[in-house]
């Protein structure tokens, strides 16, 4: 799944994403075109909707549709039209049709389901992302919703069940993709875990997406797909590589989760089984060359089954991607790059969770009050790949990207941990102070500029991704800007040490 709704890349990435995808035996990919931050096309068909600054016209659109169908490879557009909707209802023109409920997750929105301006506005999108791709498929996203505030919304709501107002929006969104040839896709997660009881008022011809991005029990998920089946539907399972628990590298249970859909969905004899689409969020989370061991180890799971790709897959991808002869010190790096990664979550207990370059007085403050930590298992992981390197023989920029990677969680946590270990020879010597923050600037500033030159390497170099938080996104989720509000503020510490002394010394204090 390309998440181009968040942050459009560039279309030479997009058609090297799909020839790599054939490479390795997969035969889709679903492609989203908008979410709140914006539209990743322009469309014509509707006015003054939120465009991404980088957005594609329908020409460089249907091209990449063609270039995918030559490598047999099928595009799937989704368009998100109920919650996620921001790139509507964010526009002045549009505004009115925001459905946010109060008393709802205030982390979503939606639009008013019971509005037929809802129904026809997308009426007019589905129409002309028929003519843009030619898949079979049209997927309506419809996850994450929250709705139900508005009057109109209130009102019906008197009248009929949420379930009832649920489905028949679902069900008219899914006539309009059946008048256009397209069997219609939505998000499972209300209607098959949040509020079930929609399931049995859908059109059974609508397929579901279940997405789990925890489940590693792949009984669990075959038990949510027989529900699918005794329903008379059908069903796509969708683990998650990149998800909200991860910064630039997932952890060793992301890959579990995928291997648990793996193995559900490899029942060719279940008929409501559809198969599997691995989910890949944000790009601007992690940096884009160096994540293809995972997609690789992905494609071998789904094709094989999660034992083949435990004990093959990562062998795989050194030999065919680097060409470089496998080893045990590359089953080191693999093991150590998923198993030590950390998490924002916090969900794995036994690592240290994932942070954020501090990048303000109160961020800075915070870090000081955290006791000193040794070296991490990335600086350890930097020394294994350091002879590795002249091993590969073939994509040399995705391995320097991978090594760029390293560097950076390396550093990340050293950064934290030198910054504790001055504020406790401050007091002592505080001469040493403003050296200190110098080179830590100075190291920011080299880090930083080998971000940009990654970033630049396959994505727009003037995305507003790159040089400010989008809408609704945290700092997590925007590396690359992360990293440039924290060399601005060390560089600004750097510039006034006196100041970086007293943070020190507050910290010292307490």
């Amino acid at each position: 799944m390309i998440d181009a709704g968040r942050v459009p890349e560039s279309m030479d990435y997009y058609r090297r994403l799909i020839e790599f995808c054939a490479d390795w035996n997969y035969n889709t990919v679903q492609f989203r075109l908008a979410d709140d931050q914006g539209s990743a096309l322009r469309f014509t068909s509707v006015p003054d909707l939120v465009i991404h600054r980088n957005a594609f016209t329908a020409d460089q659109l249907h091209a990449l549709a063609e270039h995918a169908h030559t490598h047999g490879i099928d595009v799937i557009p989704e368009l998100e039209s109920f919650g996620h909707t921001g790139f509507v209802t964010r526009s002045p023109r549009y505004s009115h049709l925001l459905d946010t409920d109060a008393h709802g997750d205030s982390e979503f929105s939606g639009i008013i389901p019971v509005n037929s301006e809802s129904a026809d506005l997308f009426a007019k999108l589905y129409r002309e992302i028929a003519t843009i791709f030619p898949s079979r498929y049209l997927h309506g996203g419809c996850d994450e919703v929250n709705w139900g505030g508005s009057a109109i919304s209130q009102a019906a709501l008197k009248q009929k069940s949420r379930a009832r107002i649920w489905a028949d929006y679902l069900n008219t969104l899914n006539q309009t993709a059946g008048s256009l040839g397209k069997d219609f896709i939505v998000w499972g997660d209300f209607v098959l875990h949040k509020q079930p009881d929609i399931l049995g008022l859908l059109s059974k011809n609508i397929i579901l997406m279940d997405w789990d991005y925890a489940e590693t029990n792949p009984r669990k998920l075959s038990d949510t797909l027989q529900v699918v089946r005794d329903n008379g539907s059908r069903c796509i399972g969708a683990p998650a590589l990149s998800c909200y628990r991860w910064g630039a590298r997932v952890g060793t249970d992301q890959l579990k989760n995928v291997e648990a859909f793996a193995d559900s969905y490899l029942d060719h004899t279940n008929a409501a089984a559809l198969g599997v689409m691995v989910t890949n969020w944000i790009p601007s989370r992690y940096l884009q060359r160096s994540v293809w061991d995972g997609f690789a180890y992905s494609a071998v799971a789904l094709n094989e089954g999660s034992e083949i790709a435990r004990a093959e897959g990562f062998r795989r991808f050194v030999e065919r991607h680097y060409n470089a002869a496998w080893n045990d010190q590359w089953r080191q790096v693999y093991q150590m790059i998923y198993d030590d990664a950390m998490s924002f979550s916090g969900a794995e207990a036994a690592l240290p969770k994932m942070t954020v370059p501090w990048s303000s007085s109160d961020e800075l403050a915070t870090v000081l009050r955290q006791k000193a930590t040794g070296p991490t298992p990335f600086s350890i992981l930097r020394e294994l790949l350091a002879p590795l390197e002249a091993e590969v023989k073939k994509n040399r920029v995705d391995f320097q990207s991978f090594l760029l990677c390293v560097d950076m969680l390396a550093y990340s946590s050293a950064r934290n941990a030198l910054v504790v270990e001055q504020a406790g020879k401050s007091l002592a010597h505080p001469e040493a102070d403003a050296e200190f923050i110098r080179d830590i600037s100075s190291r920011d500033q080299s880090l930083t500029r080998a971000l940009e030159n990654d970033w630049d390497e396959g994505r727009p170099a003037d995305s507003p991704a790159r040089t400010e938080l989008l809408f609704d996104l945290q700092p997590k989720d925007q590396l690359l800007f992360q990293w440039k509000q924290a060399t601005a503020y060390s560089t600004l510490l750097a510039e006034h040490p006196g100041k970086f002394q007293e943070l020190l010394r507050a910290a010292a204090t307490h």
